[in-house]
């Protein structure tokens, strides 16, 4: 990913976690669309869940609205507890009993090494939770052309491989979970018997394309869009058509 919007304006917070942290922390429509996130699969999650391990958590604002959550991340950061890969678990085995990863899966070098990390480390019924970018039309047009330059890591459908071979960590392709649990999914399936696979609810729309994310924020006022939020929000047949994100489920059999 490129660290500059349009190649002239810096990105400060692509390369600085915490910097990341503090504009969501301050931005109240930021906040709220994280947050959400967060609670929604804190909803799903058992109460009785001990050990609920975050990938790629740098940045973000998770340690905040759930503090039992072990944050992990490549990179140190103030919200990251472990440094650790998503392909490498820090944990023993059958020790985990919730991972969950926000816009972390397709940042993943070696998928297949990382859901057999999950396989070693997660308890019998444990639970994976993806946040990812979403596969209807308009995501594939936002991601494909729109976003191209405001967000500029490839949406490729038609990579082959789920492996990526750049070095850079904020460098990933976001079609990986359409291309793993969608196009691939008798591949999958074959690969991992174990896990059974749930595509769940969209999550974040136009909002999120107007408000320019967090390491392209524009100058959209936040209560502005936290009503465009609120709104669309209500409106499932809009949230199907518009989201550009998407909960994905693993379940451990």
């Amino acid at each position: 990913m490129t660290d500059k919007l349009f190649g002239v304006i810096p990105r400060q917070t692509l390369n600085n976690p915490d910097s990341a942290e503090e504009r969501i922390k301050n931005d109240p429509y930021l906040t709220r669309v994280f947050s959400d996130e967060i609670q929604l699969i804190r909803s799903r999650v058992d109460k009785n869940a001990k050990c609920i391990v975050e990938i790629g958590a740098a940045g973000g604002n998770t340690k905040l609205i759930w503090p039992e959550v072990i944050t992990t991340d490549v990179r140190a950061a103030s919200g990251v507890d472990k440094v650790m890969s998503g392909e490498k678990f820090d944990f023993s085995d059958s020790s985990v009993d919730v991972v969950i990863g926000l816009d972390a899966l397709h940042h993943l070098r070696s998928p297949q090494q990382h859901f057999n990390e999950l396989l070693r480390v997660l308890k019998p019924r444990g639970k994976v939770f993806y946040i990812e970018p979403n596969w209807n039309l308009f995501s594939k047009i936002c991601f494909k052309i729109i976003l191209k330059y405001l967000h500029p890591e490839p949406y490729d459908t038609n990579a082959l491989k789920w492996d990526l071979t750049s070095e850079d960590p904020m460098m990933g392709n976001q079609a990986q979970a359409f291309n793993i649990f969608v196009r691939d999914k008798n591949i999958f399936s074959e690969l991992f018997p174990q896990f059974k696979v749930e595509i769940l609810e969209p999550t974040k729309a136009i909002s999120f394309l107007l408000s320019g994310g967090v390491h392209t924020r524009l100058p959209i006022p936040g209560k502005f869009l936290l009503w465009i939020y609120e709104n669309e929000g209500k409106n499932k047949n809009w949230m199907n058509t518009f989201s550009l994100g998407r909960l994905i489920l693993l379940t451990k059999n």
